[in-house]
């Protein structure tokens, strides 16, 4: 057996260790949103997309339903998928998408899992900000989805996605 080694000697200095750029620990920014979203998903509910829908119990707490547009249906490579879309007080965008598309590429390369009162959520980073929470549940995949410029705190994201409640009939 033969062991090579490449690369130049070892000169006595380390080099410096690599900034830390992980945001601070902050208590999520919610309130409660029940009355407002409820009326949305049940409007989005009458499309009858074949998987069950969750509402958000809370939301960003500067955080409103887009007036605007409020959810898209739609389809992404034959799944039924609903956006819900929620403007901020800075007026960026944010959304909670729900679909039974469960290999979807947009969920290929989470960072990891985590299983939070016996529900399954996937999380997706974009650098030391939380991009995406994904909620596995009944068939479908319910996607909370940060900013464009990720402004939503982590443990914002994380309160949002743990307040996902199923639609009942």
């Amino acid at each position: 057996m033969v062991t090579v080694i490449v690369g130049l000697g070892f000169t006595g200095r380390l080099t410096p260790t690599p900034v830390d750029r992980t945001p601070p620990r902050e208590p999520p920014h919610v309130r409660a949103a029940k009355s407002e979203t409820l009326p949305v998903v049940r409007a989005a509910a009458a499309w009858k997309l074949g998987f069950p829908l969750q509402f958000p119990t809370v939301i960003e707490s500067s955080s409103v339903v887009d007036s605007e547009v409020p959810f898209r249906v739609y389809k992404l490579d034959d799944a039924k998928t609903v956006r819900f879309t929620f403007r901020n007080g800075s007026s960026e965008y944010w959304g909670i998408q729900e679909t039974d598309w469960d290999d979807a590429p947009a969920l290929e390369d989470k960072n990891f899992s985590a299983v939070i009162h016996r529900r399954q959520y996937d999380f997706y980073y974009n650098g030391p900000h939380l991009h995406m929470v994904v909620l596995r549940a009944g068939g479908a995949s319910y996607w909370v989805v940060n900013t464009l410029l990720d402004r939503l705190s982590n443990e914002t994201m994380l309160e949002i996605a743990k307040g996902l409640r199923p639609l009942h009939k």
